[in-house]
């Protein structure tokens, strides 16, 4: 039986921290054997969630009931909902599983999810999880969608199947991180393309992406999602940026 890349990848990680304790990546302490990798417990227990008061429909924290934002220009999502936010050891648990390649991390970060999953957006209603995708010549770069990771493990967990391969990366965008707010609306135009029409008409889908910025990737990718005609489109995050650019 040939083992996968992740598995191999995940089984040398664990013997390298069993025998070389390393430092906590946030506040630099050595973190012990009983540790989750790369991050020290007390860092860990002190990550920021976000917490209600938020806004009914984009969830942005401190708002009662809708936001100015959502009320002016309504996004074609019913509601967006983000575990923690996008800094201190959150932050780094997202770099160093999306950009150095920690796939060991996934597990903890589901574990985060469920933990501190909103009560209105129960994912057990959904007929559908479905990850953002990437495209391909940054599948081949990186190795793995860190979305699509995160929601294999969510839907083992859930039983919630994915909806794989029904909306298309076409366009090779430039990285958001990279881009101010204006930039990333234009850059992501285009972006997407749909397949399996028929797999998003009449059902409930939960769209699910890691980190919530300006919101430009989540909103493309929901608009074309609404030309197959779904009951419902919401959206699931990972993290969010306090202060986007």
């Amino acid at each position: 039986m040939q083992l996968r890349p992740s598995i191999i990848h995940q089984t040398i990680e664990s013997a390298v921290s069993f025998i070389y304790p390393a430092q906590c990546r946030v506040c630099r302490n050595v973190i012990g054997l009983e540790s989750i990798p790369y991050v020290c417990d007390t860092c860990w227990e002190n990550l920021e969630v976000i917490v209600p008061p938020w806004c009914e429909i984009c969830g942005i924290s401190n708002t009662d009931g809708v936001c100015a934002d959502c009320a002016t220009n309504p996004p074609k999502y019913g509601k967006l909902r983000t575990i923690g936010i996008y800094d201190g050891t959150l932050q780094q648990l997202i770099h160093l599983y999306k950009f150095e390649k920690r796939t060991s991390l996934v597990k903890h970060l589901v574990q985060l999810i469920f933990k501190h999953l909103p009560e209105d957006l129960p994912i057990d209603e959904y007929d559908y999880i479905l990850p953002i995708p990437i495209h391909k010549k940054r599948l081949r770069e990186r190795g793995f969608n860190q979305t699509t990771l995160l929601a294999e493990h969510i839907s083992k967990k859930s039983n919630n199947p994915i909806l794989r391969d029904a909306l298309i990366r076409e366009k090779n965008t430039s990285p958001q991180s990279g881009l101010d707010r204006e930039a990333r609306q234009t850059n992501i135009i285009g972006a997407f393309s749909l397949r399996k029409s028929e797999a998003i008409c009449n059902r409930k889908i939960l769209v699910l992406d890691d980190v919530f910025t300006t919101g430009a990737t989540v909103r493309e990718a929901v608009k074309v999602l609404w030309n197959a005609d779904p009951i419902e489109v919401d959206v699931l995050t990972l993290a969010r940026a306090v202060n986007p650019i």
